[in-house]
């Protein structure tokens, strides 16, 4: 009897648990609730939906049920071959709105899991950045009231004070539930007036929006266009302050869901000391590197007309507390194509405004109702219809951070962080790879499963290189760090090396590593495609195993240049 009850009491269980085990086993890892993917100028959006399900799972369904805004989907088949335990699918074409998501999991056509996630937007994605007058002061009239508009909520109460191994991405409301003193948008920057600008692009614009903080007080066009440049330190800054708060955002965000645009006020920290030229090309540079590391569409930018410092800061600024240099630089960068005029605000001084300041520098809380003013009137309707959107053309799970020192040795550990939305099957390690600059695969250096992961430089490293982490299982390649440079004496590339397709990037000698697109030379188990004209300097001897021709692609031999085709 005994024995009996044990058998029915276990088989009770099992009918229970594993129910239960089915169900929870669905989740989703990307997007995540109150995210706003970035629409394109027809009000719609894709929205990749990743996670993990039963592995028996043999469809996954889902849906998104209009919650302020939008056109409700009905149910549709997001995946209809789930892998182990992985499903992968998007939603084309949905209109801006505020959606919840529901999504449910089958195993022929039996229901087997489901799980929901409320707040998903369709709408416009900014970025804030610039100095102090941009990182701001929190105000209770900055803070949104619309259930529409989300920023990441986090604050250390320094600039860039955060770690790419441990990223955040919890969304939350733009207010100051959290405290006055507590909140803060990632990466840096106060909560100040973006949440209530928010709330007038909401009413405006009729979609949700969302905001990211990438500004850095007390900082100069050239602070910006050296770190942009590659520079690790500059001046008082290290880790490649202040331009990394930027290309975080951009390298870990952005990339995943696309942006309407940098919202740049900047200017202050350049009056009297910078030229019309030094500020136009400085602030071009910052804006050219933002757009290659987004790495799709023509990131806008709305440029602000700043550059008032109070004559009390200094005897340069007497008779000189605006600079009409600066101005006319910023009016030029706003005039290029897919920008904007941001407000001008060197009108707005002490005894109306930056009373809080005993200089008179900054704006403070007292301003934050006209500096909202201002932003949204620098943000018509016309803006959105006359400028473009970067809008991502794939799914990207996986983002290699920034990896220090920016110059090191063979021999040398170095850590690579990352950011994964991956949904992990237990097996999983990720990989570090190894590329050329230019993102050709050199070698695999190190798997794991912490983060970061530790890498020992080669020996035969000597020169510039990325890093890629990529995941085993399920298998998704990652996004490439920032190059780094490794001066050694090697030979730069491994023993050994695979064959590689290595097309022309421009014209010049074939003996120019700088021509072709890996960065080095074709050897005799490499095929090459000439793009461009290619001169085969006199008396070299050049290899290739195979040799394409593209139109208008011309090879020119000078006296004794030779090409040897094959790999006898």
């Amino acid at each position: 009897m005994d024995f009996l009850r044990r058998l029915l009491k276990t088989a009770v269980s099992v009918l229970f648990f594993f129910p239960y085990t089915l169900f929870a086993q669905l989740q989703v890892t990307f997007p995540t609730s109150r995210l706003v993917i970035q629409r394109n100028n027809n009000n719609q959006a894709n929205v990749p939906i990743v996670g993990q399900c039963p592995a028996n799972a043999t469809q996954i369904q889902a849906r998104l049920t209009v919650r302020q805004g939008g056109t409700s989907t009905g149910w549709i088949t997001l995946d209809n071959a789930p892998a182990n335990g992985v499903f992968q699918g998007s939603l084309t074409g949905i209109t801006g709105g505020w959606y919840d998501l529901q999504v449910k999991a089958f195993a022929g056509n039996t229901e087997i899991a489901s799980t929901s996630m409320d707040r998903i937007g369709v709408g416009e994605v900014f970025v804030t950045a610039g100095q102090s007058n941009s990182w701001g002061v929190n105000c209770y009239t900055g803070q949104a009231n619309d259930d529409r508009v989300s920023i990441i909520n986090y604050w250390t109460g320094q600039a860039g004070q955060f770690s790419e191994n441990s990223l955040p991405f919890n969304v939350s409301h733009a207010d100051l539930s959290s405290g006055i003193a507590n909140t803060g948008m990632f990466p840096g920057a106060y909560l100040y007036v973006w949440g209530a600008l928010g709330d007038r692009l909401v009413t405006q614009l009729g979609v949700p929006v969302m905001f990211y903080g990438a500004s850095y007080s007390a900082t100069n066009s050239k602070h910006w266009v050296h770190t942009a440049n590659g520079e690790e330190t500059y001046s008082n800054l290290s880790q490649n302050m202040p331009y990394r708060v930027l290309g975080v955002t951009i390298l870990h965000y952005l990339k995943r869901t696309g942006a309407r645009a940098v919202l740049w006020h900047q200017g202050e920290g350049d009056n009297y000391y910078q030229s019309y030229n030094d500020y136009l090309n400085n602030i071009n540079t910052v804006i050219d590197k933002s757009r290659t590391q987004l790495g799709f569409g023509n990131l806008s930018w709305v440029v602000s007309r700043v550059s008032y410092i109070p004559a009390a800061l200094g005897s340069e600024y007497v008779n000189h507390e605006t600079d009409p240099n600066i101005i006319a630089a910023q009016n030029t960068l706003a005039s290029q194509i897919n920008n904007w005029q941001g407000p001008a605000t060197d009108g707005m001084i002490y005894p109306t405004y930056r009373k809080g300041d005993s200089f008179h520098l900054h704006f403070d809380s007292d301003d934050c109702p006209a500096l909202i003013d201002v932003w949204s009137q620098a943000l018509p309707t016309s803006y959105f219809n006359n400028t473009q959107p970067s809008l991502p053309n794939r799914t990207v799970l996986l983002t290699t951070g920034y990896v220090f020192p920016f110059t090191t040795n063979p021999g040398q550990n170095v850590q690579v962080p990352y950011f994964s939305r991956v949904p992990v099957r237990v097996d999983n390690q990720y990989q570090v790879e190894m590329l050329s600059e230019t993102g050709c695969m050199l070698a695999t250096l190190t798997s794991g499963t912490g983060n970061p992961l530790t890498v020992t430089l080669p020996s035969w490293a000597n020169g510039r290189y990325r890093f890629r982490v990529n995941s085993t299982s399920p298998a998704i390649m990652g996004e490439l760090s920032e190059p780094i440079t490794i001066n050694g004496s090697g030979s730069g590339l491994p023993p050994g090396l695979q064959a590689h397709v290595l097309s022309t990037v421009r014209n010049g000698n074939w003996n120019d590593p700088q021509v072709w697109s890996c960065g080095w030379l074709p050897s005799s188990i490499d095929t090459t495609e000439l793009k461009h004209v290619i001169t085969l300097p006199t008396g070299y001897q050049a290899h290739t195993g195979l040799l394409r021709y593209n139109n208008g692609a011309q090879l020119i031999y000078q006296n004794g240049g030779m090409l040897r085709i094959g790999q006898n």
